[in-house]
């Protein structure tokens, strides 16, 4: 078996079909990173009939100051991680390629699972577990460089994942109690989930509200993987909805609470007790809905045609989604926008027949900052992922690299 180079059509062929695939090992991502100063390959290694036994893409910064060459193979290799010999032979083959072109070293980071934890951040004992391919790859020269907690390294370590069900009660009752009651919430506040287009990213760009990486990023994700691939979702407010839900909803707590207030005026009633405490939260319920009765009237006549208050970027690839970036007008996050909109995306990809929706990154503690919660709250596992790992090709500069790094940063900081 030997190392070549694929052509993109060859290697997504092969990446499509891989049980590890995922849309950063993709000629897509390749042409994405290619735009933004790096230089793409995709190398395979084939048997003697020119069958494909694994493959990756390798991003490498075009940087002609830079000392050490790096490559970096995203979310590491399409392979068979269990397959002890394929594994080693795809090690000393793309060591001996990389050598030959004056790399120091290949950085990557599989996925593939270290740890599974519930949401409350509790490990699974019956979840899937890989301790034994860190000992197995630090055997084949691979440097591990441990198990960070946060968002040091290129990929988050921690991910929020929703493992889907096409029985969507199933799936619905696997996410969290604090999730189901904000989309309930959520949908009686005149809410419409709808797919906006390329005209849209600016929009959608402006709610995420971030200023890292910039609006070219979702623009050249559009352009690379394509409408059918990347896609924009928003949650609309519609004001005129809204007031008639919160129309309907008092009238039908100012019935009940009437009927309350009857039933306390009879002194032989034996419940009168539990009927006490029913009015006094219905009389919360009444003011709650009196109070959005208002709010709809004022939005009515200040949004008449609707206001956006959440949206979200996707990357559909194979039968994984990955929620690439979202955000929430902070003026309704209280009305829980985003829990909706998310919800619906993960029960229509469950009915289209998708696997696996990726809520996107955490820090080990599951920091319960609101965008966290969101994504801890909507997953129904939290999945630790084995980290980075550098394969050393050039041991001298890798290590004198290493070295000067914190001496050429020392000297390089201003006074």
């Amino acid at each position: 078996m030997q190392i070549i180079l694929l052509d993109e059509a060859r290697f997504d062929s092969f990446a499509i079909n891989h049980p590890n695939h995922n849309y950063f090992q993709t000629s897509n991502y390749g042409r994405l990173m290619t735009k933004h100063g790096h230089n793409s390959y995709y190398l395979g290694l084939v048997d003697d009939i020119g069958n494909i036994k694994a493959a990756t893409l390798i991003i490498v910064k075009n940087d002609k100051k830079e000392k050490r060459k790096m490559g970096y193979a995203p979310r590491g290799f399409l392979i068979d991680w269990n397959d002890d010999e394929l594994v080693t032979n795809f090690t000393n083959g793309i060591k001996d390629f990389l050598s030959k072109r004056n790399f120091t070293y290949l950085k990557i980071d599989p996925l593939v699972v270290y740890k599974e934890h519930n949401t409350n951040g509790e490990e699974n004992t019956f979840g899937e577990s890989n301790t034994s391919l860190v000992q197995k790859l630090q055997g084949l020269g691979y440097i591990h460089m441990g198990y960070n907690n946060g968002f040091e390294a290129y990929n988050p370590r921690w991910n929020a994942i929703t493992t889907l069900d096409n029985n969507i009660i199933s799936l619905y009752n696997s996410i969290s109690k604090e999730a189901r009651d904000k989309i309930k919430d959520a949908a009686k506040m005149g809410n419409k989930v709808y797919k906006g287009s390329q005209n849209d990213i600016t929009l959608l760009y402006n709610i995420i509200n971030k200023k890292n990486p910039p609006i070219d990023y979702y623009l050249d994700y559009y352009q690379f993987f394509g409408q059918n691939s990347f896609e924009i979702y928003f949650n609309k407010l519609e004001p005129i909805s809204y007031v008639n839900q919160s129309k309907t909803l008092y009238e039908k707590e100012e019935q009940r609470n009437n009927n309350l207030n009857m039933q306390m005026q009879d002194f032989n009633n034996p419940n009168k007790d539990q009927i006490i405490n029913e009015k006094l939260k219905s009389d919360e319920l009444l003011a709650k809905y009196k109070k959005n009765m208002l709010e709809a009237s004022r939005l009515f006549q200040q949004y008449p045609s609707g206001i956006i208050t959440a949206g979200v970027a996707i990357v559909k690839y194979g039968s994984k989604i990955t929620f690439l970036a979202s955000g929430v007008n902070e003026s309704f996050k209280d009305e829980y926008p985003e829990y909706l909109l998310k919800w619906q995306l993960i029960d229509t990809f469950a009915k289209q027949g998708y696997k696996e929706v990726n809520l996107g990154g955490l820090t080990s503690n599951l920091k319960k900052d609101y965008e966290s919660t969101v994504k801890t709250e909507l997953a129904n596992k939290i999945v630790e992922y084995v980290g980075e790992f550098d394969l050393v090709i050039n041991k001298k500069a890798y290590y004198t690299g290493s070295k000067l790094t914190p001496i050429l940063n020392w000297l390089n900081t201003p006074i």
